[in-house]
């Protein structure tokens, strides 16, 4: 494969020449952007050096970063520059196609023009063309959807020209050729979200290990995914664990390794009479993968939507998406949704968060005639004017906690799920909340 050298443009015009001037340039933009390809052999001009330099020095949330390195050697190679505001915003998420985007470019694959789709189809089938990338590889074809840590290792694995039969042989093959280390003493967190820092550092690696380079390996990572090689999983891969168990293990199919005591242990909602143990014994929807897979990316799918807004980019599209996903028989919550938008321009807030649902973990209310699976959630209020409804959440005022700008939130809910017909298509109920339902909320560490 030709290797070639690619300069952005946009990380070159960045900034103007005298005044070094922020534009409106993205990093992980969802615009085509032009790229300049230049020759092996050819050197970036003097001008051109001074002007990536003068990027370099201007990201002051950079400095001092655990992946300065990397994210310098991508804005050097104008893979990525920076936000309007004039940072690099290290742990923003990255989306499924903008990491493909970035692994691409990054890596000199051959990529064709546009043929009038979204701005990353090329990217995709270029992806597919260069087996990178499987269908089987995620759950939905979302690609606006944050890249998870799995579904990264999946395309870096592949990358690097190896492949494997199972997720969990996938992170160990990633562990152990040093594509991805630990989250904190060894942790794995396959379902952990995919930061810029954490997408540009795998990046790097995966260039270095198809340089020729052997990658220094976290230990205790390694020894992690060995165990989880042997061990015994459930239908989503995920290990079972069968020591240190929750007071009330008995009420569940199977405890799983990734989740603490704490989010088995929370109480359940007052109407909850059906726990997860009886659903697995007679239940036909709980003993259903397909459905429970359902439920969990409809759940996660208008949580996206919640935990993630901007009045930069949000309109009316993001009403219609979330309500999609959410029990359609109350329209005045559509409304209330379009309401929202405007709130959220006049008001100028930014969140930004992920929901994982977990589907061994679902309950029922017989007598509200819903399921609750329940969730872990983590969420940060990054920029509001007013304290006022800054999330679309009816019990939002009523929080034991009131939230300070900037700083992360975390927890567990059971989030309940509804249907205005007479089958298993359930949707997010419009009662859904953060602030009820027993939820756990609290600050992180």
């Amino acid at each position: 494969m030709k290797k070639i050298l690619l300069v952005s443009t946009a990380a070159l015009t960045i900034f103007s020449t005298s005044a070094f001037q922020v534009s409106s340039v993205y990093a992980l933009e969802k615009q085509k952007i032009t790229n300049t390809l230049l020759d092996p052999s050819n050197k970036v001009n003097d001008d051109a050096s001074q002007l990536i330099n003068a990027v370099v020095a201007t990201f002051k949330d950079i400095k001092g970063h655990w992946a300065e390195s990397s994210i310098l050697t991508a804005i050097k190679q104008g893979i990525v520059s920076g936000y309007p505001d004039g940072l690099f915003h290290p742990d923003n998420k990255v989306t499924r196609a903008e990491f493909l985007k970035l692994i691409l470019v990054s890596s000199g694959y051959e990529v064709g023009t546009t043929n009038g789709g979204t701005w990353y189809s090329l990217y995709v089938t270029s992806a597919k063309a260069n087996n990178l990338y499987n269908e089987s590889d995620f759950p939905s074809s979302d690609w606006s959807k944050p890249m998870t840590r799995l579904e990264m290792v999946h395309v870096a694995v592949r990358a690097i020209g190896k492949t494997a039969a199972s997720d969990k042989e996938f992170i160990y093959i990633a562990v152990k050729n040093g594509l991805i280390s630990g989250v904190g003493n060894g942790k794995l967190d396959p379902d952990g979200t995919t930061t810029r820092a954490q997408a540009l550092t795998v990046i790097d690696r995966i260039n270095k290990v198809r340089n020729g380079e052997t990658l220094k390996v976290d230990g205790v990572a390694l020894a992690n995914a060995e165990k989880v090689m042997n061990a015994k999983t459930d239908f989503w891969g995920h290990v079972i664990r069968t020591t240190d168990l929750p007071k009330n293990a008995k009420n569940y199919p199977y405890i799983l390794e990734e989740y603490p005591n704490e989010m088995y242990e929370m109480k359940p909602y007052k109407t909850i009479d059906t726990n997860s143990m009886q659903l697995s014994k007679t239940d036909i929807a709980f003993n259903s993968k397909p459905t429970l897979d359902m439920w969990k990316k409809t759940t996660e799918s208008y949580y996206d939507q919640i935990l993630n807004v901007d009045y930069r980019t949000i309109n009316e599209t993001w009403a219609t998406k979330t309500f999609s996903y959410m029990n359609q028989s109350n329209r005045t919550t559509f409304a209330e949704m379009k309401r929202y938008v405007k709130w959220v321009k006049d008001n100028k807030i930014v969140i930004s968060g992920s929901l994982t649902a977990e589907p061994s973990m679902v309950m029922r209310s017989e007598k509200r005639h819903m399921y609750f699976i329940r969730s872990k959630f983590e969420f940060t209020l990054k920029s509001f004017t007013k304290y006022d409804e800054v999330m679309f959440d009816q019990y939002f005022k009523a929080a034991s906690i009131k939230f300070k700008k900037g700083k992360k939130y975390e927890g567990y809910v059971d989030i309940p799920l509804s249907t205005n017909a007479n089958d298993y298509d359930m949707k997010v109920s419009a009662a859904t909340s953060f602030f009820d339902f027993g939820s756990v909320v609290r600050a992180a560490e």
